[in-house]
């Protein structure tokens, strides 16, 4: 699957998501918005690892009460996955 995704986060100051999937494996996670330092490092760990590993280890990780970036990186991967075996 090669797929390039943009998903609009809810709940955290980025305000949109960006990434490609390719053969199974995230590239280019791109954060618009939120706090510069910590989507640079969310994105730049997550460069390269199988989507899967991905939200693995970002679902769940909380930010002020139930949203954080990585966490919303984690649902945006999960919808990109469902959309591509429907």
């Amino acid at each position: 699957m090669d797929r390039h995704y943009t998903y609009t986060p809810e709940g955290v100051c980025a305000s949109e998501i960006c990434f490609d999937i390719v053969d199974g494996i995230l590239h280019n996670v791109k954060f618009t918005g939120g706090c510069r330092g910590n989507t640079q490092g969310v994105a730049l760990l997550a460069e390269g690892m199988r989507a899967e590993d991905v939200v693995k280890r970002l679902k769940g990780v909380d930010c002020h009460g139930g949203f954080s970036c990585p966490d919303q990186l984690a649902k945006a991967i999960t919808a990109c996955l469902a959309e591509s075996r429907a």
